[in-house]
């Protein structure tokens, strides 16, 4: 599991807003992403949380409903996949919807992309199929 600031952080590389000399990305210019991430996160992760092998099932009629993020310390109840790959991309393109408009719409295919290929591809154990009849059938 990873921090929200985790994620801003990795999203600020992708938007190559790291600081120069010190390769941290909160710095003055990174004050306005900041500031607006927590709430798009708390979209982001209702987006996806589904996707995640932490999810729990709610309650029957009702949806599963990740919790807010407000802090930028909040460690995240997603898997690392999800947040080390998928929301950076997610996180990114909402940054720059109004600043750059095509950066965004790359993010945005490579995030929808990582959840079409790989949202549902949650690891498993397969176990041999066991012959509870007894009998084999031959073509």
């Amino acid at each position: 599991m990873a921090t929200a600031q985790h994620i801003f952080n990795l999203s600020m590389a992708l938007m190559d807003e790291l600081s120069m000399s010190e390769g941290n990305p909160t710095h003055a210019e990174t004050r306005d992403y900041l500031l607006r991430t927590s709430k798009i996160l708390t979209v982001l992760c209702n987006e996806i949380y589904t996707l995640s092998d932490t999810w729990e099932k709610a309650e029957p009629g009702t949806r599963p409903v990740y919790a807010e993020v407000t802090d930028m310390n909040q460690t995240l109840d997603l898997d690392r996949f999800i947040t080390d790959t998928v929301l950076p991309y997610g996180l990114a393109a909402h940054l720059l919807a109004e600043e750059s408009p095509r950066l965004a719409a790359f993010f945005l295919q490579r995030y929808q992309g990582l959840i079409f290929s790989y949202g549902g591809a949650i690891p498993v154990e397969s176990e041999p199929i066991r012959d509870v009849y007894g009998q084999r059938f031959v073509n």
